[in-house]
């Protein structure tokens, strides 16, 4: 099982300090504290399925912000290969229930905070937890939850909601091994203020059914279960062709690379590894401009993997990389409108595994 940290996602800078597990802003806004996600177990056991490939269009309403939340998440997850998500309209419920306790209780003063959990006496409480939340909405009790919430400032229309909320995940190292991961379903709250607090809130709750057992935790989910790449597969992003990429990540606390002050995107590979002793190792890990330059980067891998790595790889400091996965964080922002070529060899279990992508980061 994994414990799934949270996102929150803040793009603006506001009076007050919020903070959950994650960070927010893109570029160079400012991020919010949060707390550590807890170490990954990987216990033996479970019978996955294959990453899917389509599902059933959704019954969102057309140019809604849910809607579009669906479609880049699922496009951005087909083009890496680890599966396209089922809405689940039980865990929209959860999730909306989760968004319009953030935003209200954000409003009124109760919170200075994102969270997972929720106070009993605070205006809108639903439940503490995200997996009590959707065992209220209706999942059943043998399906694993996990959530990320995120916030921002009004957007135009619904796509762009769903692409600044989506943007504070992706541009990151934990949340966006988060959401690539083995879940199957999700469900989306949206949730905009009125009068003079205009934030949103927005809030993806994931459930994962295929090959689970034991007992969920209240926001985790289970690592040999669920969608599982080939164990020949490898999955990159930035996405191979990508254009547009972000120039810095965005902030996270509890934070990757506490010592950086404003990191370049991060870059991750990861792989299979959900039966229990499954490790990415990584031989070599660059970042070259379209100048030939290498940029100056570290990379970042479980405590476990260090045996068998280059000896340029550091330890994940908060214990809260996955097994099967690897990350390049550039140690300053990238250039603007520029070219990059990634190149990773490595092994998964020993055996050897590659790829080169190039993108090309946005203005």
């Amino acid at each position: 099982m994994k414990k799934i940290s949270t996102l929150t996602a803040i793009s603006f800078a506001v009076s007050m300090t919020l903070s959950a597990c994650g960070g927010g802003g893109g570029g160079s806004n400012n991020g919010a504290p949060a707390t550590p996600p807890s170490t990954p177990v990987n216990p033996q056991g479970g019978t996955a399925i294959a990453p899917q490939t389509s599902v059933a269009a959704p019954t969102y309403a057309a140019s809604s912000m849910q809607d579009a939340v669906f479609s880049q998440l699922n496009a951005y997850r087909l083009a890496m290969g680890v599966g396209v998500l089922s809405q689940d309209p039980i865990l929209d419920v959860s999730a909306q229930a989760h968004a319009l306790y953030l935003d209200s209780n954000l409003a009124n003063g109760n919170l200075t905070a994102l969270s997972h959990n929720e106070t009993s006496t605070f205006a809108n409480y639903y439940g503490d937890t995200p997996l009590s939340r959707a065992q209220k909405a209706g999942v059943p009790a043998t399906e694993w939850i996990s959530e990320v919430v995120a916030a921002g400032l009004p957007q135009t229309n619904g796509t762009a909601y769903a692409s600044d909320c989506l943007r504070q995940y992706i541009n990151t190292v934990y949340h966006l091994q988060d959401i690539s991961s083995n879940q199957q379903t999700l469900g989306i709250g949206f949730q905009q203020a009125s009068g003079s607090y205009s934030i949103y809130s927005c809030v993806i709750d994931f459930g994962e059914t295929a090959g689970v057992s034991g007992t969920p935790l209240g926001n985790s989910l289970y690592q040999p279960g669920g969608q599982q790449m080939a164990t020949t597969a490898l999955a990159i992003s930035p996405l191979n062709n990508e254009t547009s990429v972000a120039r810095a990540m965005v902030a996270e606390n509890v934070n990757p690379a506490p010592d950086l002050q404003n990191p370049g995107r991060p870059i991750m590979v990861r792989v299979n590894a959900a039966a229990s002793g499954d490790m990415l190792t990584v031989s070599s890990f660059t970042l070259t401009s379209a100048s030939g330059s290498v940029v100056p980067a570290r990379i970042i891998v479980p405590s476990a993997a260090l045996s068998g790595s280059t000896s340029a790889a550091t330890a994940d400091v908060n214990n809260g990389l996955f097994p099967g996965v690897a990350f390049l964080l550039p140690l300053a922002p990238l250039a603007a409108n520029t070219t990059y070529t990634v190149s990773f060899s490595g092994a998964r279990d020993g055996k050897p595994v590659s790829v080169t992508s190039t993108w090309t980061t946005g203005s």
